[in-house]
């Protein structure tokens, strides 16, 4: 074997591609993309996320540790880990493929949708970030587009899609705990309810300081018809400092969740004119990405080799 052979040999796990026939692109991120293929000895159709190894060149055992992660994971709201496999230069992580489309576009299409209808939702959501703070895991990415449906059954599950989750042995360092996922949940109640995202300054550093204060505003126009239950259970989540934040589990105990008190007022109407899904969402990963810009401007200049961030994450003060 002479030595460009041995150089362009594939991992062992490599022969496991020519399984799936790879098709378009799904989106993106910050490690690869993720596409769509098809199991070619089921004819399922499969979600691949792809990692390119130049991007976690040096911390190449988180791979390994997510991917023992995803395979101790089982609930009915987070999609299915199935198989992975490697090449020189990629990691291939095969997930179930949720294609129901996004929670915010079926929303839309409903003819009605009530507060109560918001907490049906954001049950289920909290219901598997409860099972995976139970396991250690915290998902460091929940946005509402990763928030999916299985299938386009009417009683389709939601999932939760993220393509990806860390254990926080993994993460070390300060402010990627538990709370990031209950600050997320309470960015993504408030939008439920009102179309738009709570903290809208139009420049990065307005909206980093808006979020570090945690002032959050509801809109009477917006917000006349939304409970009081409602109000105070973003208002528990979206608090500064994150031991403060209710846990998944304190969170599907509080009222709003619990009992259907909210009104029954249809808010489809004002939801749909506060968002043009696309602007939205935009708003959206605006905020929690500026959250965690906040948290690197205040944890020490030692911990920025650890910089492997998650884009969510709750704003961190200094003590």
């Amino acid at each position: 074997m002479n030595l460009s052979t041995i150089l362009h040999l594939q991992p062992p796990t490599y022969e496991r591609k020519k399984h799936y026939e790879f098709g378009r692109d799904l989106g993106s991120g910050t490690y690869g993309t993720v596409k769509k293929a098809r199991a070619l000895d089921t004819g399922t159709d499969v979600a691949v996320k792809i990692i390119l190894k130049k991007t976690v060149k040096g911390h190449e055992d988180m791979v390994d540790k997510e991917i023992g992660v995803l395979k101790g994971l089982s609930h009915p709201n987070i999609v299915n880990f199935l198989d992975w496999f490697e090449s020189r230069d990629k990691y291939y992580l095969v997930f179930d493929l949720a294609s129901g489309g996004e929670l915010f576009d079926r929303i839309c299409d409903q003819g009605r949708f009530t507060e109560n209808n918001a907490a049906t939702i954001m049950k289920e959501v909290i219901q598997a970030i409860e099972y995976l703070h139970s396991k250690n895991v915290v998902h460091r990415d929940l946005k509402p587009e990763n928030l999916l449906y299985k299938d386009d059954t009417p009683d389709s599950k939601l999932m939760i899609v993220d393509f990806g989750y860390a254990a926080p042995e993994v993460l070390l360092r300060k402010g990627h705990g538990k709370p990031v996922d209950m600050w997320s949940i309470g960015i993504i109640t408030y939008t439920l309810l009102c179309g738009y995202a709570p903290f809208q300054a139009e420049n990065d550093q307005q909206l980093v300081q808006e979020i570090a204060r945690c002032n959050v505003v509801f809109h009477e126009r917006y917000w006349r018809d939304v409970s009081v239950e409602a109000r105070d259970f973003i208002k528990c989540l979206l608090r500064a400092h994150p031991e403060k934040r209710l846990t998944a589990t304190e969170a599907l105990q509080h009222k709003w969740i619990t009992t259907e008190t909210g009104n029954d007022a249809d808010l489809l109407d004002n939801v749909k004119e506060g968002f043009n899904a696309k602007r939205m969402f935009k708003k959206t990963v605006r905020a929690v990405a500026a959250a965690n810009r906040l948290r690197t401007m205040t944890r020490s200049s030692t911990d920025a080799s650890a910089h492997i961030a998650s884009e969510v994450s709750p704003p961190i003060q200094s003590p």
